[in-house]
This record gives structure tokens, C-alpha cells and sequence, in this order.
């Protein structure tokens, strides 16, 4: 099944164009690494994914369900929240009020898959950035994500860490779930199987 399909896709930061004439599609169980050096729109090219930007031509099919997790460093540590509070927002849908038992039981199941969970009651202040990193991406996957986008999501985590997310990936994967993962880490794309690993350029098309 078919979980995202750009064809000759552009994306432009004001009159310049970051992206140019992209074509991708992505099927279920698939894991996409996108590579590339600084400035080659890796993450301008997940932004339009997600719909964060817009594409100025081409066309874009997507799944319903997307989960996005930025860079952790776009995250405002300072809300005063919990791992749990925030993880659980995850589970909201359009028109809920409140959580329910099974919101609260898969929270803690992505908690204890990604090894956070003894961090429950602790503030997103004081966590590191491998900590802080793990709590979105659990987040994202109490959506249930038919599509999954990460940008950058193994900076700053150590080695355990990183052993840890990706055995959560590649079992979210053999569920049907599609993955999109930016990364400047050549030793990332051995951690998945059944992986593709698309490289860009400042001149991508």
C-alpha cells in the first residue's frame, strides 16, 4: 500500500527553489534514509511532507495518519510539562475531550519500548536531548502513524539509546507503518532492514 507519492514536487523558500522536481513514493513496511550535507534541503523536503511548507507545483499523496518529529532543537523546553503529558498528547484525535484507559496504557507502552519511562513524572527541562529526542518520537508514535517523519532523530543519543530506537522502528515498520528519517550518520543506515537511502544535492531533482 501506498503511503506517500510526490511527483516532480517544488518547494521554494521565497523565490528560490529548495526543491526541485522531486519525485518519491514510499510503500508500507518501507524505510527511506534521506542524506546529504548542510544546506542540500533534507529537511525542507520533510517539512513538505509533513505540510508544514507548501509545494509551489507537483503534486503530493500522503496517508491519513502522519506523525512529524522535528529537531529537538526546535522544541521550547521551558513548557511545563511531563514526559507522560506530553507523550500522551499524542493520542488525541479530532473532537476528543479527554484520554482514555487505552490512550494511557499505549503511552506507556511507547514509554517503556523507548526506555523513558522511569521518566514519567520528570520535566521536559531537565531531560538531555537523547531523552528529550526518545519522548517525541514516542509521541508520534502513540498516533499510530500510517507515515512516519524524522528529522535528525539519533543526534546526541549514545549507544544503548540508539540500539533502543531503532529495534522500536524496525517493529513499527513490520506493522505496515512507512519511515522517513533525515540523518547526517552514514552508521544509521545500517540499523534498518529493507532500507533505501535517497541523497541530496543543492541541486536535487
Amino acid at each position: 500500500m501506498i503511503r506517500l507519492e510526490l511527483e516532480n514536487a517544488v518547494i521554494k523558500y521565497g523565490d528560490t527553489a529548495i526543491i526541485k522536481n522531486f519525485s518519491l513514493k514510499v510503500e508500507s513496511g518501507e524505510m527511506i534514509f534521506v542524506t546529504g550535507s548542510n544546506g542540500s534541503g533534507k529537511s525542507t523536503l520533510i517539512r513538505g511532507i509533513a505540510g508544514l511548507l507548501p509545494l509551489s507545483s507537483g503534486k503530493i499523496f500522503r496517508a491519513e495518519r502522519v506523525s512529524y518529529v522535528p529537531q529537538v532543537e526546535e522544541a521550547d523546553r521551558n513548557f511545563p510539562a511531563t514526559v507522560k503529558e506530553i507523550v500522551l498528547t499524542g493520542t488525541q484525535r479530532k473532537g476528543k475531550l479527554f484520554y482514555t484507559q487505552n490512550d494511557k496504557k499505549l503511552a506507556e507502552k511507547f514509554m517503556k519500548e523507548l526506555g523513558i519511562f522511569e521518566l514519567s513524572d520528570s520535566k521536559i527541562k531537565t531531560l538531555s536531548g537523547g531523552q528529550l529526542r526518545r519522548v517525541f518520537l514516542a509521541r508520534a508514535l502513540c498516533g499510530e502513524p500510517e507515515l512516519l517523519l524524522l528529522d535528525e532523530p539519533c543526534a546526541g543519543l549514545d549507544a544503548e539509546s540508539h540500539k533502543i530506537l531503532f529495534g522500536c522502528l524496525q517493529k513499527i515498520l513490520e506493522k505496515g507503518c512507512a519511515i522517513i528519517m533525515v540523518t547526517h550518520d552514514d552508521s544509521d543506515l545500517e540499523g534498518i532492514k529493507n532500507s533505501r537511502v535517497i541523497e541530496m544535492s543543492n541541486n536535487h531533482e
